[in-house]
């Protein structure tokens, strides 16, 4: 199982919001770049980036910070905020971005991330923000008009390459994962999952870990890790001997 260390980007900054709120963010770090190169000095193999601008605010403004942060780092790049044109998804692809996380198109726009995941196959992660059973959409701002299902019926027998499974009410909030809800959802697909919101300290990354979830590909970790909450060396090796 992988650890996957967070940057959410706003204003080129690393911060964390609450419950994705953007009223409630906190900046931690003003050079996300060398943010990025600790993640991988510490042996994290991805990174999990973020850009609120373009998710909440539709803006372009942390491109240059997302293009530093590639040239500064050789680990993976798994990328969402605001994706919702088959030339962004281009744009990043041949930016060196490896896998790109797309959650508001998947239910508004299907039709064309269906033809962006035909055309980079293995490549899109599927983004479900829940909230009260229900996905988000438009920077978790919105309820989507669909269902968790429905999102299933549409992906989950497409070559995407995996899942993000994000409990929006515990995001940022250090009250630890939700395992039940984690357990659900990882039951009603193959598809590999990653998951986030809420992790408190590393008896969540041995909880999920006990739970045996086989397509379990990975946890983020956000705001435990900048609250000194949880040290990446503590999580990636109980991970490791998982």
């Amino acid at each position: 199982m992988n650890i996957i260390p967070a940057i959410d980007l706003k204003n080129n900054s690393c911060v964390r919001l609450f419950k994705g709120q953007e009223n409630k963010s906190t900046i931690y770090n003003s050079n996300p770049p060398q943010q990025a190169l600790e993640f991988e000095m510490s042996g994290c193999k991805k990174l999990h980036l973020v850009d609120l601008d373009a998710a909440i605010n539709k803006s372009n403004k942390n491109r240059e910070s997302i293009i530093n942060i590639r040239k500064k780092v050789s680990m993976r790049i798994q990328l969402g905020g605001g994706l919702s044109s088959y030339e962004q998804m281009k744009f990043w692809f041949e930016n060196g971005i490896n896998d790109l996380i797309v959650g508001s198109m998947a239910i508004t726009n299907p039709k064309l991330l269906l033809r962006a995941v035909k055309d980079f196959p293995d490549r899109i992660i599927i983004a479900v923000d829940e909230k009260q059973n229900k996905p988000m959409i438009s920077g978790w701002s919105k309820e989507a008009d669909g269902s968790i299902n429905t999102i299933f019926e549409l992906y989950d027998h497409k070559r995407i390459k995996g899942y993000v499974f994000t409990d929006v009410e515990r995001d940022g909030t250090l009250l630890g994962l939700n395992i039940k809800k984690i357990k659900k959802f990882t039951k009603q697909t193959n598809h590999k999952v990653i998951v986030g919101g809420g992790l408190k300290d590393i008896q969540d990354i041995e909880n999920i870990i006990s739970a045996k979830l086989d397509n379990i590909e990975g946890v983020i970790i956000g705001k435990s890790y900048y609250d000194k909450k949880i040290s990446l060396k503590d999580a990636l090796k109980v991970s490791k001997n998982a």
